[in-house]
């Protein structure tokens, strides 16, 4: 072994200690490395780390640098971790700055156990590991700062750098991106907006009492993303769709978009967007598609953050959210999906073609749709209901309020009622929600419709 190899062996081992050690044990190898005449180099600036790392002058030095929101550096220092690991006997690994130790955070990926991912430090990568050159590579993602990913180079080496960057931003869109094809929730930790992982969207069209027509708007939609997609792409035409979902509280808004997150998991990666991230981080939502590859944006109960401009509200959101949906023209496979309880409320630019090409309205169900809702959830109980008499005195019910009928009669009775006992929690409205306004909760008004008349079938037994 030389000298040369022998020196940056032993370098490893020290930085490698302190990186990991107590305090005592810090300050005994910086006396033992002091007494042989080696400074760790864990306190010096990554700058100068690189300038020793690199055998250059400070003034030869290239700096290739990326800079994103916290979660996509978060999961580039998880593709860093694995060339640490891989390259673990020849790398040598230095402070991040300000002579504080390397360090390391977790990168929550929704399973029982979480990564270890480095958030502050400068690895150095001697040549014929990750390119035919010496690199460094620095990370700052913590707290408090910029989310840096920067490989530092000599200056003739730095279209190679650039490579290597490229490289290390093409794998966060394939199988090394541990969040990829996940459901996401933005979440604001440290004041600022971070994608977490969440448990999976499952949705059957089952549960989703809908007219024909609708569902084959809901399909042409899809197939952007999926059965058509390809033609799309070498048409040079856009795979990007955005479907504004209308209706009345309760008729399956939130379901249908659960419905598409379902039927396209793992292959497109769903954000379910709150409404303070529309308000504040909505580019940085759109701007994750170069992140997770293609991306499906839930926006729901949109009109309760974006107002009209004749309107007397603040015009920021908007502005904020239309900026944003231009910006997609840019990029490929990113579909918007949003709910809305009164689309008159939205501005009419945020309801233009390019930004949501399809607007469906659901409706409340027809009796028809009532009884099929009653039958999916009671037939199995075997009991004598006669299912098209409740779905009449529920005119005008949603399928959300057909449904809470159900569970109230079987929260009274059980699994063994007649068709007296559901009839009687329709019409008495007790099944809804009621405001106490007074001292002592009051009960429900009654229904003022007539209950209908059981039909010959029923009556003869049958």
């Amino acid at each position: 072994m030389t000298p040369e190899k022998r020196s940056g062996s032993d370098s490893l081992t020290i930085d490698t200690l302190l990186a990991t050690a107590s305090d005592e044990t810090r300050e005994t190898l910086r006396l033992l490395a002091a007494m042989f005449g080696r400074e760790p180099t864990v306190n010096l600036q990554p700058l100068e780390f690189a300038v020793r790392r690199l055998g250059v002058g400070a003034n030869q030095i290239a700096v290739t640098a990326y800079t994103g929101p916290g979660t996509s550096v978060g999961i580039m220092g998880h593709l860093l971790q694995r060339e640490i690991e891989r390259h673990a006997a020849r790398i040598a690994i230095g402070s991040g700055g300000d002579g504080e130790p390397p360090a390391w955070s977790e990168l929550d990926t929704g399973a029982d156990a979480r990564i270890q991912v480095p958030s502050n430090l400068i690895v150095s990568f001697p040549a014929n590991t990750l390119a035919e050159v010496p690199l460094c590579i620095r990370i700052n993602n913590s707290r408090w700062a910029d989310h840096d990913f920067e490989i530092l180079s000599e200056v003739s080496a730095k279209p190679i750098a650039e490579g290597v960057l490229e490289q290390f931003r093409g794998r966060l869109l394939g199988p090394d991106n541990p969040l990829r094809g996940r459901v996401l929730e933005p979440q604001t930790r440290n004041h600022e907006i971070q994608l977490v992982a969440t448990k999976n969207v499952v949705a059957d069209r089952e549960e989703l009492v809908l007219p024909a027509a609708l569902w084959k708007e809901v399909d042409i939609f899809l197939a952007s993303a999926t059965s058509r997609r390809e033609l799309l792409h070498s048409l040079g035409l856009s795979s990007n769709r955005g479907l504004l979902i209308a209706g009345p509280p309760g008729v399956g808004k939130t379901h249908l978009a659960r419905v598409l997150a379902t039927e396209l998991a793992g292959r497109y990666t769903t954000i379910l967007a709150e409404a303070n991230a529309v308000r504040h981080a909505i580019a940085d939502l759109y701007a994750a598609g170069d992140t997770f590859g293609p991306l499906l944006v839930v926006l729901d109960d949109i009109d309760l953050v974006l107002g009209h401009r004749e309107g007397l509200g603040n015009d920021g959101p908007l502005a904020n959210f239309l900026a944003a949906l231009d910006g997609v023209r840019s990029r490929q496979d990113i579909l918007t999906v949003a709910t809305t309880n009164d689309p008159s409320s939205l501005d009419p630019a945020a309801q233009r073609a390019n930004r949501f090409d399809t607007v469906i309205t659901l409706p409340l169900p027809d009796a028809g749709s009532r009884e099929r809702i009653l039958r999916k959830h009671l037939e199995q109980l075997g009991l004598s209901i006669d299912f098209p008499v409740v779905a009449e005195l529920l005119e005008a019910a949603s399928g959300a309020d057909v449904k809470e009928v159900i569970r109230r009669t079987i929260l009274e009775h059980g699994a063994s009622f007649t068709l007296d006992d559901i009839l009687d929690v329709a019409e008495s409205g007790r099944w809804k929600t009621a405001i106490n306004r007074g001292r002592y909760l009051a009960p429900p008004p009654a229904s003022s419709r007539r209950r209908p008349q059981p039909t010959a079938r029923l009556m003869n037994g049958d």
